[in-house]
């Protein structure tokens, strides 16, 4: 995997991330989103199961994704103080990054700049970020994205879909 940077703009509260191998099962058209990620029961399970992982980021905006590979530095840790831990499995070696709200209408077709390939596997993920300089959430906002491979999904406890944003 290559550090790539990715600009999303969401018109929804927050960011879907999936492997397209994972998620081949889906109708093109169908509403995702309602039937599997409204309930935040539902949206757990999928969580933990790792075959999408999603966050809320608070607000729609405009986002730089920072996609990395391992941990993040301690630097970094201090700089973004707003983190959380997600799991996802990758099968058929590429990851998409989508606004959550895309999902009301599934398609497999997303833009080439908001993908990446990544090797087949489990992977951890560490999201970070902080209150932008704008002092508003979605205000042309830095999340990094770290991607850690593991042997097996890692072991997650989100009951809903976690929040990437402080009140």
């Amino acid at each position: 995997m290559t550090e790539k940077d990715i600009e999303l703009c969401l018109d929804g509260i927050g960011i879907a991330i999936y492997s397209d191998g994972c998620m081949n099962g889906i109708a093109e058209g169908s509403d995702f989103f309602n039937a599997e990620l409204a309930d935040p029961k539902k949206a757990a399970g999928h969580i933990r199961k790792g075959d999408i992982s999603c966050f809320c980021t608070g607000s729609g905006g405009d986002y730089t994704l920072k996609i990395r590979q391992g941990y993040p530095d301690a630097e970094t840790y201090s700089s973004y103080p707003v983190s959380i831990s997600l799991g996802l499995e990758v099968k058929g070696g590429k990851v998409s990054f989508i606004d959550i709200y895309w999902l009301m209408e599934w398609s497999g077709n997303v833009p080439e700049d908001q993908q990446i390939e990544l090797e087949d596997g489990f992977y951890h993920l560490t999201v970070l970020t902080r209150l932008p300089e704008s002092g508003y959430w979605g205000g042309d906002q830095t999340i990094y994205i770290y991607f850690n491979k593991l042997d097996a999904m890692p072991q997650l406890t989100w009951q809903g879909v976690p929040q990437l944003f402080t009140d």
